[in-house]
């Protein structure tokens, strides 16, 4: 049968009671029975200078404390409660429903949602006392477990709410009401401190007054024993202690306060916290201990959130941990809070008073394993980047050990100076970096823009740097290295695998990287190849590779008629090399096509009297060119003849030539030094000023042509592999790239 104390209930329909636990949201979880105590696999457990340290899962929270263990619970879908045992680690993994602890003791509360609950003492682990609160009827609301009884509110007539302790004896159902809370009491915060009190705040009416009150509730006489005047303001937690209770208040556009009042004369004294966040506070000893709550487990750990005391006799404050991710009282007057210290890493931490009203004492008494401070984990980023032979984008990625704050990563390379600092993403799991097309992005700030070029082979560093969330610990620091590799294309004289635009005038020679893709925006910065000096030249060339390394090379012609070979290197020019006197004979100079097959670039010039002559390529860079053979006449009518490698699909280089008029024709080499029949590919094409075979400049496997106008505009013909049709239509390589009308394209 049921009995009832104080107020008498009537049987009703069975209803489902939900449970409201402080500590942790209710959550129903799959039913997986564990008998037996079942091993945890946690990360290899700290040790503190006190004692040795049990495992504690990564990604759980504490939800109660006893005398023997703690009861955990840790997120997923379902989550997974386990008790842990101080002792030796031993864990239970608990079957299906959710749970809560009964604050400093050993009993865990179950329940499935239907309104039973089963409490369980898991130090001696006997069977679960059964509590059903069907048979009460509707309207009852479970916020807790007191030991071994359950705590519910529930609306009553007058618009208020009553509380009710909730337990079993002899068998019996027993519900007893909680006397001394007006008949209106609206009840706003229920703080089960121990398995003897609670604490509950509360706004009633008492001899027709309004009142606002923190009472403390003896839960064995289920009566209020003592009442604290709370001002009319939002109020938060609460604590409580053998000599003190306080409560959290927070009033509008204001800070934080904690009330503190001594249970023996009720003298309350507020302290100002600071801040405007919530907060979670209890008693240990002679002090109080407060923390921010945070909206967002992912931005932890973060001093923001370390757990704190003060002394309420000193005012003393002190940092216990710091950071704190939950919290709960323990056995004896301490507090179990998960969190986490520089020195001693992550897990559950013992808060103790400590002796004669010292500051409490801080013990790890459960270990994830984990760190507290930020630390590099691993890098991937490979060796070589072949970017001939990788599918790009290409992923760099950092891993620490958990977010952080700020990330950067600086790739430079040591041979040119250059550097880039991409923008870095984050993929979770403290994983950071970024997809590498293998290009360099540089920015004048003053237009603004940005400009994308392929970055330079050869060997890398990069800097990886992390600031840890919230300050605590030192930043994260790690260097590396790799290689960036791609084959030699003609035209390219920063070894980056892309022609370049190389721009003599009045200053100089400079070479600019051709905007990616084509038509992008204006040019990047410039690099010099050479001040002084370029002007003597009268004619321009760069022909390839014609000395034998594998970068190409310029051939220019000065006034006086001396040809000179300024050799590449891949990031500059060697000093100039004689090659021979009497080329002032020649009207047109122009290379770049491998006329006879043997793999190296030739040499085509005309003379005064319109004779074709052909200078093959020796690869030697003492002697670049072997004597000249005549190739035919009548090449006076052209006023541009320019070598373009092999455009029309043949077996060799080729060549076009523009005549007077501005027609184009293009001639196909034979593949022995010859030419077939000229083709007319076009009228027109005296629009511009110069014409240069440019390399293959989007990468399709067929050479391109450069022209440059007279208002200094710059265009590529990109090559199509057919004769009859050898080109596209022009593109311009920027978007606007006015160079100038005073100077020389090649």
């Amino acid at each position: 049968m049921t009995r009832t104390r104080t107020a008498r209930i009537r049987l009703g329909a069975a209803v489902t009671a939900v449970l409201a636990v402080t500590t942790v949201t209710a959550v129903t979880v799959t039913p997986s029975f564990a008998a037996a105590p079942t091993a945890v696999t946690p990360a290899a457990a700290a040790q503190s200078a006190e004692q040795d340290v049990v495992p504690f899962p990564v990604d759980a929270s504490v939800l109660s404390a006893g005398p023997t263990g703690f009861l955990s619970g840790q997120g997923g879908t379902p989550i997974t409660y386990r008790w842990m045992r101080y002792s030796d680690g031993a864990t239970t993994v608990l079957p299906g429903g959710s749970y809560g602890g009964s604050r400093r003791t050993d009993v865990v509360r179950g329940t499935d949602g239907s309104g039973v609950f089963k409490l369980y003492d898991m130090a001696t682990g006997a069977d679960p006392l059964e509590i059903d609160i069907r048979p009460l009827g509707e309207g009852y609301t479970v916020v807790g477990s007191a030991g071994t009884r359950l705590v519910a509110k529930k609306a009553n007539a007058t618009g208020g709410s009553d509380l009710h302790v909730i337990g079993k004896q002899q068998g019996d159902l027993v519900d007893d009401t909680v006397t001394g809370l007006p008949a209106d009491a609206a009840i706003t915060v229920i703080n089960l401190e121990s398995p003897d009190s609670a604490v509950v705040l509360y706004a009633g009416t008492v001899d027709g007054t309004k009142q606002s009150r923190a009472a403390v509730v003896d839960i064995a006489t289920h009566a209020v024993v003592e009442k604290y005047e709370t001002p009319d303001v939002p109020l938060g937690g609460t604590a409580l202690s053998a000599t003190h209770i306080a409560w959290v208040e927070k009033p509008t556009n204001s800070t934080v306060k904690v009330a503190v009042a001594r249970r023996d004369t009720g003298e309350t004294v507020r302290h100002d916290l600071g801040i405007t966040n919530a907060v979670g506070i209890q008693l240990v000893g002679g002090w109080l201990t407060y923390r921010q709550f945070a909206s967002d487990p992912a931005s932890l750990p973060n001093s923001r959130y370390a757990l704190r005391a003060f002394s309420l006799t000193t005012g003393e404050t002190v940092d216990l941990l710091d950071h704190t991710l939950t919290s709960t009282p323990g056995p004896d007057g301490t507090q179990m809070a998960r969190g986490g210290t520089i020195e001693h890493g992550e897990g559950l931490y013992r808060i103790a008073p400590g002796a004669d009203g010292a500051r409490p004492t801080v013990t790890l008494v459960a270990s994830t394993g984990q760190s507290t401070t930020l630390e590099f984990v691993k890098h991937d980023v490979p060796e070589t980047i072949d970017f001939d032979r990788v599918t790009t984008p290409v992923p760099l990625t950092w891993t620490l050990n958990r977010p952080a704050m700020e990330v950067h990563v600086r790739l430079e390379h040591p041979a040119t100076g250059k550097s880039w600092s991409p923008e870095v993403s984050s993929s979770g799991d403290g994983r950071y970096g970024f997809k590498w097309d293998g290009a360099f992005v540089t920015s004048n700030p003053g237009i603004p823009a940005e400009y994308r070029a392929p970055a330079p082979n050869g060997d890398y560093t990069w800097r990886f740097t992390a600031q840890p969330i919230g300050g605590i610990g030192p930043a994260v620091e790690k260097t590396g290295t790799f290689k960036v590799v791609r084959k030699v294309v003609p035209h390219d004289f920063d070894d980056n695998g892309t022609p370049d635009l190389l721009v003599r005038d009045s200053t100089g020679l400079k070479l600019y990287n051709t905007s990616s893709p084509l038509g992008a925006w204006t040019h990047d910065f410039p690099t010099w190849l050479g001040t002084g000096g370029w002007n003597a030249y009268d004619r321009l060339v760069s022909p390839g590779n014609v000395a034998g390394s594998p970068q190409s090379d310029i051939v220019a012609r000065d006034k006086t008629g001396v040809l000179w070979l300024h050799q590449g290197t891949g990031l500059a020019l060697a000093p100039r090399v004689k090659i021979g006197g009497g080329w002032g004979i020649y009207k047109q100079i122009t290379g770049g096509s491998d006329l006879n097959g043997d793999g190296r670039p030739d040499l085509l010039a005309t003379d005064t009297s319109g004779v074709l002559w052909l200078y093959k390529g020796t690869g030697d860079a003492v002697k670049p060119f072997a004597p000249r053979v005549k190739v035919g006449g009548g090449w006076g009518i052209y006023n541009q003849i320019t070598a373009t490698a092999d455009i029309g699909g043949g077996p060799a280089g080729d060549l076009v030539a523009r005549d007077a008029s501005g027609v184009l024709w293009l001639y196909l080499g034979k593949g022995d030094g010859t030419f077939a029949a000229r083709t007319r590919i076009g009228a027109g094409w005296n629009t511009y000023y110069g014409l240069a075979g440019f390399g293959d400049v989007d990468r399709d496997g067929h050479p391109d042509l450069l022209a440059n106008n007279h208002y200094g505009n710059t265009y590529v013909y990109k090559g199509t592999g057919d004769w009859r049709a050898p080109f596209g239509t022009r593109q311009a390589i920027y978007s606007y790239d006015y160079f100038g009308s005073d100077l020389t394209i090649f």
